[in-house]
């Protein structure tokens, strides 16, 4: 039960080193048009079914964390990976900053993803870290002995003696519905921060960041341009707020030294105490708990004016049926013709005709006088109205998953009748594939109308 110490032969580690726990990406929708509280309900499942499916395979321990087969895990280091499989970064393994994070529940209260902590120590700092199921009964790393179990909270004095409080995560840690532009931010943070190096230099195309060209890039991707790659002179940026009333997407800044007033690092604010900040040895998320941190913390900049994303209004039944009908037609011949002429590359460059695969239906649609307003899958999402798969027309946009759970949404792809779709797929090509395929029913999320 007792936090784990953490070696640097780790994944995880402390200060500046290396984070390299591939995490999900947090900014993803579930499912279009659904309400705050099922996107909540679907989440904690998932969470549960994700724990459930580690008992029997995990053991435990408090001094290797090790997140592949054969699994090893202390008790929060457990938690803190399911969230991170199913797209929720909590951004640390100890329990204490855990307890900070969403908010105070009533144990008479508790919902299926609620965060327990106790202390078999008597005081009021947590040794031990659970998850609420339903009916009762946590999940959680126990001890050496019995590994992963379910635990009834009544079947032991232990869970009444030692129990602190419990903390409601769910949502505060999900992105807002609709999501704001800080959410997009911190959106396009999490879906890059695997994918770029960090260095002395900035080059897009390369993905190669500095610390502050990789903020600078991120923002400009989001319509808030910065106008400069100098740490210094972002700091200067927008409006200074309080280290108590950051929001999403604000900037943090940090000295590399206590008691320095030159910035040396700076951080985007995902919420909730956390911070996504690019570092010499990557990008990676942190909680402003730390003492590294907060010892060094500068001060906060707000550079954007918050507005909910941006959506493309559909057209009147009579405007489709006089319209649509060209369009589709127009969006899927055109999406035809760049079969083994475009290929998939973790860019957007119309002249080679390289893309990720949102980019590719960015493109799509673009020449057909659509704009999707983004070229990331989880915010192409959100444009336009759902519509459900039994209902599909020519021209609907498709989102996938890419890991055969069909929640996460990385993929896009666009109906062209017939149950068949058109994608760029990762493997390289435009290809075109049936709905009836064993990859499209592992990995279909929703669809959404923008004609």
């Amino acid at each position: 039960m007792k936090r784990p110490f953490l070696t640097t032969t780790l994944a995880i580690t402390i200060g500046l080193s290396s984070f390299t726990v591939p995490l999900p990406i947090a900014n993803e929708v579930l499912a279009a048009g659904q309400t705050d509280q099922q996107i909540v309900e679907a989440k904690a499942d998932q969470l549960i079914q994700t724990a459930k499916s580690l008992i029997g395979k995990a053991t435990y321990s408090n001094t290797e964390y090790k997140p592949t087969a054969p699994y090893k895990f202390s008790c929060a280091t457990f938690i803190m990976y399911i969230f991170e499989k199913n797209g929720v970064d909590l951004a640390t393994y100890n329990e204490d900053y855990m307890m900070q994070q969403g908010t105070p529940v009533a144990r008479n209260q508790l919902q299926k993803g609620d965060l327990l902590f106790f202390d078999s120590r008597g005081g009021k700092v947590p040794n031990h870290v659970a998850m609420y199921i339903g009916d009762n009964k946590v999940i959680h790393m126990a001890d050496p002995q019995q590994n992963i179990v379910i635990t009834d909270l009544d079947s032991k004095p232990y869970y009444k003696d030692n129990y602190i409080t419990a903390r409601r995560v769910l949502p505060s840690l999900l992105p807002s519905n609709p999501a704001t532009k800080g959410d997009n931010i911190v959106g396009l943070s999490y879906d890059v921060m695997n994918k770029v190096t960090m260095g002395n230099v900035n080059d897009e195309k390369a993905m190669k960041f500095t610390g502050a060209g990789f903020v600078n890039y991120i923002y400009k991707q989001n319509g808030v341009n910065l106008g400069t790659t100098n740490l210094s002179e972002q700091m200067k940026k927008g409006t200074t707020v309080s280290r108590a009333n950051l929001k999403k997407g604000d900037l943090v800044f940090f000295s590399t030294s206590v008691g320095s007033k030159t910035p040396g690092l700076v951080g985007i604010y995902a919420g909730e105490h956390r911070i996504i900040i690019p570092t010499s040895s990557g990008v990676q998320t942190r909680v402003l708990f730390v003492d590294y941190y907060d010892q060094r913390y500068l001060t906060a900049k707000r550079v954007f004016t918050e507005n909910a994303a941006p959506t493309i209004t559909p057209p009147t039944t009579n405007e489709q049926s006089n319209s649509g009908t060209a369009v589709s037609d127009g969006l899927v011949t055109f999406a035809s013709s760049l079969i083994g002429k475009a290929k998939f590359g973790y860019t957007y460059d119309e002249k080679s005709l390289t893309f990720t695969g949102a980019g590719f239906t960015y493109y799509v649609y673009k020449k057909q006088g659509i704009d999707l307003k983004d070229k990331l899958a989880s915010r192409q999402a959100q444009v336009g109205k759902v519509v459900q798969k039994a209902s599909l027309q020519k021209g609907d946009l498709l989102f996938f998953s890419t890991d055969n759970k069909g929640v996460n949404i990385t993929q896009t792809g666009i109906y062209i009748g017939a149950n068949q779709f058109i994608s760029l797929s990762t493997t390289g090509e435009v290809v075109k594939q049936s709905l009836d395929s064993a990859w499209a029913k592992s990995n279909y999320v929703t669809a959404r109308r923008v004609l």
